[in-house]
């Protein structure tokens, strides 16, 4: 994926507002984390980032946020393990890789994905879930990089 430039309280701000979506100073530092970190937190990892920065943040509310922002679709789940909600505020259209040493998620640009067979249906989301290991692991473990068809 393109690197992209950081988003400012004001960015996150607007593009709340945009979606006519009431600002709390919650909503504000719950999206800016996403839109800049990238990570593919779960509700818990947010909730440990930011409750240092905000004490009267609780896990409710986080999980309360993070529903609300699923409804307005300004937030996708991402489900790359069983019984794991990770959540991306990147709405294009983009697969995710799990490594399976370190655990991070990774962004997984799609470039001429063709599907076949899915004459009559109506598709309303589209999923790429791969589990493997990223770079830095291979290289630990030394594993050669391998081709795909």
């Amino acid at each position: 994926m393109e690197k992209r430039k950081r988003w400012s309280l004001e960015d996150v701000h607007q593009y709340l507002s945009e979606h006519d979506i009431r600002i709390s100073l919650y909503r504000l530092k719950i999206f800016e984390y996403l839109i800049n970190e990238r990570t593919h937190p779960t509700a818990e990892e947010i909730y440990n980032k930011l409750k240092k920065e905000i004490p009267s943040l609780s896990p409710a509310t986080v999980y309360n946020t993070l529903r609300f922002f699923l409804e307005k679709k300004i937030v996708q789940l991402v489900n790359v393990e069983k019984n794991e909600a990770r959540y991306d505020a990147t709405l294009s259209w983009h697969g995710h890789l799990k490594c399976l040493s370190c655990g991070r998620v990774f962004d997984i640009h799609i470039e001429n994905l063709k599907l076949s067979g899915l004459e009559g249906f109506q598709v309303y989301e589209k999923h790429l879930d791969l589990r493997g290991l990223c770079p830095g692991c291979a290289k630990i473990k030394n594993i050669k990089e391998v081709e795909y068809d």
